[in-house]
């Protein structure tokens, strides 16, 4: 009987095509861990990790990977944990503590007069000189025994000493939760918070310094050589350029200068990360190589690629510290060790094995990073960089070749950059053909003169002026990019399913030719760039969107929109416009606007209007931003909705042929303003948006005696269904006549968390909810919507707090009813 054979036990070189799979797998299972623990609502109790642990120790055929899915999701646990452990709690916002620490930032200073409110006199008629500061701070060890968070977030206003980074102070502060505007398509500033591992944020109340604080060397040090450039460049517009890419200082940066990076595709050329950590390493590469190679005897006892290959890790490693190693040159530096540590073993002839295991190594280390959208375009650039090289489509001209890589490059980040910037720019691959070779020739040139500086400053700083000139040359020519190409940003917003179906496109349009259905690859890509905006059937929606204190509203009807009021701005700070009014519309896939309303010149409610204007296509104009004011009769229908305007100011901008084209009429409305001593809230627009018997009030500002006026002359079109409390529930207005004639169902209150006007204040809460009236606040529910249906009236009211819980997000807080 003849024996039965045995199966050959496998080769190597199946072992080693296996392995690769085995390392994909696996790091999409860690991957897929840790984003289900960040996509809670909150994290899990103890018991529900125990029972996940259990299928772990069985022998299964599945087993390992589910190892490794299940370390992800831990791991993650663990650092959110950690990270939500150290916040300050709700019930003690508002609390002062005497702290004494270290400032662990490049302090971000402001002239106190750029963060006046347009309008305002100035005290005593003179310009504030004074500072704003905003910085971190992190107390000593004996304020954490005592629950205080390890870094705060601290801003100190008015101040006249002068901040550096590593001083040691002996602060007063006033701490608060971490807390932030939350609307649909806005950014999530406590999900920036909590990915910084910022507990709190304060405001300086008292301070005086103490002594030198211990450690902190190497933030001295970066401090230096800021002190040092503005020392060597004083008033050199590229100043602010240089101290960003040497270590990572942008608090010289204008709101404009992002600007042009936005719109020509470059943003990254501004932000530390893997670029610029890839640009020193391979100079220095080449520079070590090449020294290295002119002594024979080196090269017997260590080949030049291998010291070349030592010594970029190394000068990479050092410009990290000079960037304080912020979580996008972290993981860069960890990339970039990751696939040097290949290259000396020889592991780099399967890139794609080495591009995994660094993303393991960079998501293990810090599994949070995943919320940042730096992580995914880096190693989505390289990743597709792979892609593209191993469908090259053969030898051709050096400059063809690059342009091509560009564009399919952009391309293939399309997809992320909509999805987390909500736009792209068109003119961004031609932009980065020019910008990138001059940003690998200048990084590591200005690198070079800075040390030179520092060694020899009589040769050193007059060659750093050439290359400052060359850097400011380079960004001039951004800005004729950004001004002279016809509508480089293009915004959009896109649903998950189209920016998969886009993903897909991505992967057929860089496969290799031949590859089935290739020719279809660029009918993906149209979902994503023209999304089908979601209106209602009938009736209207409306939404008031958190914007800290202030008002805008966004109101549409089966097919129009219109914004009632755009929100705050503030000089080089927040804008409503830009951070909450425009991503919201994008989100919602709209591009076009029939009406912009600005009830008054308040800058809480007009702010964010030029933003608005500048992304958005807004076909009319009415109120105080517009020659067309809002007046008492005007109405008009959409959709078998009425509009009504029950109340109006006079125009502060009149339609006249001396205002020429491009006119700034923001500063226009700001000259024209009065004084805060003169309030026009009364003369503010009042909207009534009414369908079948049901209706909404949108009153602004109005104060006692407009509501007097209008319970005098219309008290039967003052019923609503909803209503937006005048002037965010201040005492001066609903009164209690105007609350009996209103009746609402449903008040929402347009004011920011805590503010400090104490709004809504108690007795205006009481008034309502005597009335029986239910109660929201913008600044406790984040966005909240509502549709009124010609039928059922008042329905589907969601709060987005509620409706999008995230792990790191404030609870929901009630109404206050203690503000006195």
């Amino acid at each position: 009987m003849p024996e039965p054979t045995r199966a050959a036990p496998p080769s190597s070189a199946s072992r080693a095509r296996r392995s690769p799979d085995r390392l994909f797998a696996q790091t999409l299972g860690f991957t897929a861990g840790a984003l289900a623990v960040l996509a809670l609502p909150q994290l899990p109790a103890l018991q529900w990790l125990l029972a996940l642990s259990v299928p772990a120790l069985l022998p299964w055929r599945f087993r390992s990977l589910y190892a490794v899915t299940l370390l992800g999701a831990l791991l993650t646990f663990w650092h959110a944990q950690q990270r939500l452990g150290e916040r300050w709690p709700d019930a003690r916002s508002g609390d002062e503590m005497a702290l004494q620490g270290s400032i662990v930032s490049l302090p971000d200073a402001e002239v106190a007069d750029a963060l006046r409110r347009a309008g305002d006199d100035p005290p005593n008629g003179e310009p504030d000189n004074r500072h704003t500061w905003h910085f971190l701070f992190a107390p000593d060890a004996d304020a954490l025994a005592e629950g205080v968070p390890s870094r705060i977030r601290t801003s100190w206003y008015r101040s006249e000493a002068e901040l550096k980074g590593g001083q040691c102070w002996r602060f007063t502060l006033r701490l608060r939760a971490p807390h932030g505007s939350l609307n649909p398509g806005g950014a999530d500033y406590e999900e920036w918070l909590f990915r910084q591992g910022i507990g709190a944020s304060a405001t300086v109340r008292e301070a005086a310094p103490c002594e030198i604080a211990d450690g902190h060397r190497l933030l001295r040090l970066r401090q230096a050589i800021t002190d040092r450039i503005h020392g060597w460049l004083p008033d050199h517009p590229a100043e602010p350029l240089i101290a960003a890419l040497t270590v990572a200082d942008k608090t010289g940066l204008r709101q404009s200068d992002w600007d042009v990076f936005r719109q020509t595709g470059t943003v990254h050329l501004m932000v530390i990360a893997g670029l610029h950590v890839g640009f020193v390493a391979a100079f220095a590469f080449w520079l070590c190589r090449w020294l290295w190679s002119l002594s024979p005897r080196l090269c017997l006892r260590l080949p030049a690629q291998r010291a070349g290959l030592a010594g970029s890790v190394i000068v990479a490693i050092a410009y990290a510290l000079l960037a304080d190693l912020d979580a996008p040159v972290l993981r860069a530096t960890l990339m970039l060790v990751t696939l040097a540590a290949a290259a000396w073993v020889g592991g780099l002839a399967r890139p794609s094995r080495a591009l995994a295991l660094a993303w393991l190594i960079v998501v293990g280390s810090d599994p949070l990073g995943l919320l940042a959208p730096g992580l995914w375009l880096s190693f989505g650039a390289v990743a597709a960089i792979l892609y593209l090289n191993a469908g090259a489509r053969g030898v051709q001209g050096y400059w063809r070749e690059l342009m091509q890589l560009q564009v399919l490059l952009s391309l293939a980040l399309a997809p992320l950059t909509l999805f987390f910037f909500q736009g792209a720019s068109w003119i961004g691959p031609l932009a980065n053909l020019l910008a990138l070779p001059t940003m690998a020739l200048l990084l590591p040139a200005l690198l070079s003169v800075l040390l030179l500086a520092s060694i020899w400053p009589a040769a050193g700083v007059p060659a750093l002026k050439f290359v400052a000139d060359a850097i400011d040359w380079a960004f001039r020519g951004l800005q004729w990019i950004a001004a002279h190409a016809p509508q480089a940003w293009l915004p959009a917003s896109a649903q998950p399913a189209a920016l998969l179906l886009a993903v897909l496109g991505v992967v057929l349009l860089c496969a290799p030719r031949g590859v089935p259905l290739r020719r279809l690859a660029l009918l993906c890509f149209v979902p994503m760039l023209w999304p089908a905006p979601q209106a209602p059937q009938r009736g209207f929606e409306l939404t008031a969107l958190d914007v800290g204190q202030g008002l805008a509203v966004v109101v549409r009807t089966a097919h129009h929109a219109m914004l009632f009021d755009a929100g705050p701005a503030y000089d080089e700070g927040f804008d409503a416009g830009r951070s909450v009014v425009v991503p919201y519309l994008l989100h919602q896939g709209l591009r076009r606007l029939d009406l912009m309303m600005i009830s008054h010149a308040d800058l809480d409610h007009r702010g964010g209007a030029p933003a608005v204007r500048h992304w958005i296509d807004v076909v009319e104009e009415r109120g105080a931003m517009a020659g067309t004011p809002c007046a008492a009769g005007q109405s008009w229908q959409w959709d078998g909705v009425q509009f009504s305007v029950l109340n109006g100011p006079p125009p502060l901008l009149e339609s006249s042929p001396e205002l020429p084209a491009g006119t700034d009429t923001d500063a226009v409305i700001a000259q024209k303003k009065p004084s805060r001593s003169r309030s026009h809230n009364n003369e503010g627009c009042v909207l009534r948006i009414a369908v079948g018997g049901h209706a909404a009030l949108l009153p602004a500002d109005i104060e006692r005696g407009s509501e007097s006026q209008l319970l005098a002359a219309m008290p039967e079109l003052l019923k609503a269904d909803v209503l937006l409390a005048p002037h965010h529930g201040s005492k001066t207005s609903s009164t209690p006549e105007f609350v009996s004639a209103v009746a609402p169902q449903l008040v929402i209150f347009p004011a920011g968390m805590r503010n400090q006007f104490k709004h809504p204040r108690a007795e205006v809460v009481a008034r309502y909810a005597a009335a029986g009236a239910q109660m929201l606040m913008t600044g406790h529910s984040g966005a909240i919507s509502l549709r009124v249906d010609p039928e059922a009236g008042l329905e589907d009211v969601q709060e987005w707090r509620r409706q999008a819980p995230r792990l790191w997000s404030a609870a929901i807080l009630p109404v206050p009813t203690d503000n006195e």
